[in-house]
């Protein structure tokens, strides 16, 4: 049974108050759509992008779409689209438990749903209904806007909008994303044939509300989305949102209709609703009471290797043992790595062994055509690897993923538990691994207590002579060091390391792993930048070349993606390091919030 209640969650905050900050400008990754009714640069960005499939069937006991159209509350466009386009009769759990009072009553909406339940076509049929009610003009601006957490993300919903317009050609759709042209996008917006829906990532977003006729596309603003609204938070984007917010009609003024869409309720997404939404809003939840966890019924193997040098032949040796299980035609795995730059070393090491699958890579610092490609084609793949960063690890449905592997340290417990959520889905089994060292032995034992893991060996002693070879030839192994470097230097209080230490471990990673000869030079400026100034053992360097990463951008050094709550952002050194994440909540003690 799932639960509805007509009033608030129980927890009542007053709103946050307003600080003046930009916001994070690492929106993350991509995925894109197809159809008639978007503007010609989108529509191109969208062909090759997949709707976002359904993680669990549909259930036939559910009210069927059909009958919101004999109460007249869907139009017979909508209607037909659904029934003989899309394929679709009885609704998902969540559009049952949302649709029919997001449509008759035009209330606002708090609800919590799971990534790959059919949310998105429930907070998109109400805006376009009530697109169709007002009977807008060409000129009229913007009605909907959905905010979401990542490029992928926006491009899905992009996608299905448009899908859900293919008969209702007067009304366009224009996204807002990082890593495309900017002023493309503009035009987009401002087109002569007008834009009425608004897909966007907060960063982007906020860069757009500079220009005052993009402001003013929102005047008549019907509805507003935030989509993997904890997830938005958890990033870093509150202050950002609340300063997109600011740039918004008054919500009591235009009488918009707000939808927050959170896998989780946590008392911060409760305290941002207040923001979004009007003071009635309606807490609906479609997780069932009682429901097993992902993370309490994967088999999740513990593998515990004595040096850092030993994770990635640790981790070849658990690859090629899952294979044999599953076999290799039946094998798709994901592989999570700390950082962009560790993932291309780990998509290098792996795609030169000769009885590997397929291997792909996918973080934020690729390029965005790349990582629509590579989306797709690991979603559409029955046996691959794909070696990827948190990017991925919440909002992103890949079906039939056999495995989940967790090389190093993830952020926090729910980052943990987000990554493994990537298998086991629509009642399909998966395995999951976590390999960390011994000095990582700590997280596991005290921050993941919960979970029971099964500890587990691997003959990593066997692998390693392959995988030193094929380190030896990876190009860029100053990135890796570096990108090692920023990423533990989060982590020295839990660690229980001096700075020194953390400078002698990088060190024996960059001999004993990278296979680097010595140690690899670090820009003066980026050691400023990291924290490191005046440790010993580094070696210090007036400057480095930049050289061309795996995603044909020039890499800067030590750069790294924003990281979710309990943290801290990872600091960006050079051109194209990336900016840091903001800080998450809580601190770094063993246990804490942080998840340490």
């Amino acid at each position: 049974m799932m639960r509805e209640t007509n009033s608030r969650p129980p927890r009542r905050h007053q709103p946050y108050g307003r600080r003046n900050n930009k916001p994070n400008g690492n929106d993350g990754p991509s995925d894109a759509p197809q159809a008639a009714p978007v503007v010609d640069s989108v529509a191109a960005a969208l062909q090759n992008v997949s709707a976002a499939p359904l993680s669990e069937p549909v259930p036939t006991d559910t009210p069927r779409f059909a009958d919101l159209g004999k109460e007249n509350l869907l139009h017979p466009t909508l209607l037909k689209t659904i029934a003989e386009d899309l394929k679709f009769d009885h609704m998902t759990p969540v559009q049952a438990a949302t649709l029919h009072d997001l449509l008759e009553k035009r209330i606002d909406v708090l609800a919590q749903a799971k990534t790959g339940t059919g949310k998105t076509i429930a907070f998109l049929l109400p805006a376009i209904q009530t697109m169709l009610n007002k009977n807008r003009g060409r000129n009229s601006g913007i009605s909907l806007l959905v905010i979401s957490p990542t490029r992928e993300l926006a491009m899905q919903i992009a996608k299905e909008a448009s899908q859900l317009l293919q008969h209702l050609p007067q009304f366009k759709v224009a996204f807002a994303i990082g890593g495309t042209n900017k002023d493309k996008e503009e035009r987009s917006i401002l087109s002569r044939d007008g834009c009425d829906i608004l897909i966007a990532t907060p960063g982007r977003l906020y860069d757009h509300l500079s220009n005052q006729n993009i402001r003013d596309s929102f005047r008549n603003l019907d509805t507003l989305v935030l989509d993997e609204a904890d997830r938005l938070l958890d990033m870093g984007f509150m202050n950002a949102l609340k300063d997109i917010i600011q740039c918004l009609p008054d919500k009591e003024k235009t009488q918009r209709q707000g939808m927050l869409f959170s896998a989780t309720i946590a008392p911060h997404v409760e305290k941002f609703a207040y923001l979004v939404l009007n003071k009635e809003y309606k807490f609906i939840s479609t997780i069932p009471k009682g429901e097993v966890n992902t993370h309490e019924r994967v088999p999740q193997l513990l593998v515990t290797v004595p040096t850092f040098a030993n994770v990635c032949p640790a981790l070849v040796s658990a690859v090629r043992s899952e294979m044999k299980i599953v076999g290799k035609q039946n094998f798709k795995a994901i592989i999570f790595s700390p950082t962009g730059t560790l993932a291309d070393w780990y998509t290098h090491i792996l795609s030169s062994l000769k009885d590997m699958p397929e291997v792909m890579v996918l973080h934020s610092k690729l390029a965005q055509s790349r990582r629509t490609k590579t989306t797709d084609a690991f979603r559409n793949s029955t046996s691959s690897i794909l070696v990827a960063t948190d990017v991925i690890a919440r909002g992103m449905d890949f079906p039939n993923v056999s495995n989940v592997f967790q090389a190093g340290l993830p952020a926090d417990k729910e980052s943990y538990i987000h990554r493994l959520g990537r298998t086991a889905r629509a009642g399909k089994e998966g395995r999951a691994f976590f390999i960390v060292t011994e000095a990582e032995e700590y997280f596991p034992k005290f921050t993941l207590k919960d979970i029971k893991f099964v500890p587990t060996e691997v003959d990593f002693t066997s692998t390693i002579p392959e995988v030193e070879k094929a380190a030896a030839a990876f190009p860029n192994k100053d990135r890796v060091y570096q990108a090692w470097l920023g990423y533990y230097k989060n982590y020295v209080r839990p660690l229980r390391w001096s700075v020194e230490q953390l400078v002698q471990e990088g060190n024996k990673f960059a001999i004993e792993a990278l296979i680097a000869g010595e140690v690899p030079g670090i820009p003066r400026n980026v050691v400023g930048k990291m924290g490191l100034k005046g440790v010993r053992g580094l070696n210090v360097v007036a400057g480095i070349e930049k050289s061309r990463g795996p995603g044909g951008q020039r890499q800067g050094g030590g750069g790294g993606e924003g990281r979710p709550a309990g943290s801290g952002g990872r600091g960006g050194g050079g051109r194209g390091g990336g900016r840091g994440g903001r800080g998450g909540r809580g601190g770094t003690g063993r246990g804490g919030r942080g998840g340490f």
